[in-house]
């Protein structure tokens, strides 16, 4: 081989290393040399990359990751994450600040709480929360230990000292983590349903053994709601009925169950049906357990879609009444009205999202679902008393004949 090509070649080398080092040092993110107050405290921290979050402390390990590309919380049977949580989590990282950095020995980062969770020879108030960050592949993007906060002299947070890897070198940030989330059922996407009693036209309840107990409904929107079948002498509560239409607004969850756990039959549960305008019908099945000596309030959801019937048409065109600019749908409402066809699909995509799970509701919640009629109902007024005049008995003195 002729020494230019030798040289050539050597040269490509040469470029191909340096550019290899170059895409591995900017992908990594790396502790800031600048090191400074206001300086990063994560270069190039690859926000993207991120495909799992594990958070250990004395309370539990929580552990976040991808599953068919959504983010679940592992640790709890991979329920889907509060994602807004994930975001501003992963957000706080990216903005830290150092506000100053020091070498410390190993009795002094036990004073700060900055001793790894797995260490055995640490007392529990030593060990800090530990935070690791990985790829898909599993590599990891940052393994960090956060610990003391620091008060300044009003007693007001003033940042929070962390360490990077097994370094010992302590940083002081400008943000506060010390109120970071580390239980599992908190990073749950508690949002379960949030549907405006507007949009309900019928709510239905039957007992477990297959009774209608009552049925609410207005016959169209805007119309307030309506009992059933009011018992003979009762008057139904207005407030009560609103608030049954009402009960899907705002519905969070506490917790889930293991979706392994054997559950009741539905067909020995109580159920709730919920009848939108639109054709969309929500099942709900409310049960009481008592487990671990507590009462467990749950909550099963099943969502189909029945096509609401058409509104009479007029045949003539005498019949017809015409529609003035104040009673036409504006523009954004029809274009925002969704077709038999998507509705359908979308109750579809929603009850296999929610039908495989068991959700635990605050006691609060679940009492909003009224399950006895006589809630709905005023009081029984009885019937005034009327007390009735006893005979007065007249006590007659015998005469007594004087004739003689």
């Amino acid at each position: 081989m002729k020494p230019k090509t030798m040289l050539f070649l050597v040269i490509i080398l040469c470029v191909f290393v340096g550019l290899s080092y170059l895409v591995t040092t900017l992908s990594t993110p790396k502790v800031s040399q600048k090191a400074r107050m206001g300086g990063e405290l994560l270069e190039n921290f690859p926000v993207n990359d991120i495909a799992a979050v594990t958070i250990t402390s004395e309370e539990e390990t929580v552990q976040l990751g991808k599953v068919d590309d959504h983010w679940v919380v592992k640790s709890r049977y991979n329920f889907p994450v509060d994602f807004k949580k994930l975001i501003d989590f992963v957000k706080k990282w990216k903005e830290a600040k150092i506000g100053r950095s020091f070498k410390a020995s190993e009795a002094s980062l036990a004073r700060m709480q900055l001793l790894p969770q797995d260490s055995e020879t640490a007392e529990k108030e030593q060990k800090g929360t530990q935070v690791r960050l990985e790829k898909t592949d599993g590599s990891l993007i940052a393994n960090i230990i956060t610990g003391k906060v620091r008060e300044n002299e009003s007693g007001a947070s003033g940042g929070q000292y962390v360490r990077i890897d097994d370094t010992d070198t302590v940083y002081l940030t400008d943000k506060n983590f010390n109120y970071m989330t580390k239980d599992s059922k908190g990073w749950l996407d508690k949002e379960l349903l949030d549907i405006k009693a507007e949009d309900i036209q019928k709510v239905m309840f039957a007992n477990w053994e297959g009774n209608k107990v009552y049925t609410v409904q207005r016959e169209k929107k805007g119309d307030d709601p309506q009992l059933l079948n009011v018992p003979e002498g009762r008057k139904s509560k207005k407030s009560e009925l609103n608030s049954v239409m009402g009960s899907l607004a705002s519905l969070r969850i506490e917790d889930v169950e293991n979706p392994e756990e054997q559950q009741t039959e539905k067909s020995k549960v109580d159920k709730l049906s919920y009848y939108l305008f639109d054709g969309t019908v929500y099942t709900l099945y409310p049960e009481k357990k008592f487990k671990d000596n507590k009462d467990v309030h749950c909550l099963r959801v099943e969502v189909a879609y029945q096509k609401p019937p058409e509104e009479d048409k007029p045949t003539d065109l005498s019949d017809a009444t015409p529609v003035t600019d104040d009673k036409a749908k504006p523009e954004e409402e029809k274009k925002d009205k969704k077709t038999p066809e998507e509705l359908a699909y979308e109750a579809e995509t929603n009850n296999k999202k929610m039908s495989g799970w068991t959700y635990v509701l605050p006691k609060w919640k679940y009492e909003n679902f009224v399950t006895n009629i006589e809630e709905l109902l005023e009081e029984k007024k009885e019937a005034p008393k009327v007390e009735k005049e006893e005979p007065k008995l007249e006590i007659q003195e015998p005469k007594v004949d004087t004739s003689e």
